[in-house]
């Protein structure tokens, strides 16, 4: 990545990122944006600020797509990483797409079949779409 004034661009992509998160929980919009964007710039591939930027955009539902896009961009990053799934599957419960949303949370729990929030929340998913032996199979792990 490189080094700037002595401070790896690791880094500073990290505090541009929790400076973009805690802008958004300040309800501090335009700031937020501009830090999210700033790390994303200084580091194209981390996972963590693309969940984030889309966690913030879909905050606004007339950029719902917007978001979207940034939670499959992180998809695409981390394909293996439970968390991203469980993350785009916050996002598509939101949005009312909750067929897609199971389907999130199953992908995530397959990913971590140790995490029992993950595990629950599946099922819960499962059952909330009446889709209840598939449920049983998920709460009995």
């Amino acid at each position: 990545m490189g080094v700037l004034m002595g401070i790896s661009w690791v880094w500073v992509t990290s505090i541009y990122h929790r400076l973009g998160d805690t802008l958004g929980r300040l309800h501090q919009w335009t700031e937020a944006e501009r830090f999210h964007r700033a790390a994303l710039e200084a580091q194209p591939d981390h996972v963590a600020a693309h969940l984030s930027y889309g966690t913030m955009l879909a905050r606004n539902t007339s950029r719902a797509s917007e978001a979207e896009q940034w939670f499959k961009r992180a998809l695409k990053l981390a394909p293996t990483d439970s968390s991203v799934y469980h993350h785009y599957a916050e996002f598509l419960n939101a949005m009312s797409r909750h067929e897609e949303a199971c389907e999130m949370r199953i992908r995530a729990a397959e990913l971590s079949p140790n995490d029992y929030t993950l595990v629950v929340t599946a099922a819960t998913a499962l059952r909330l779409l009446d889709r209840k032996v598939e449920a049983e199979k998920w709460y009995r792990q």
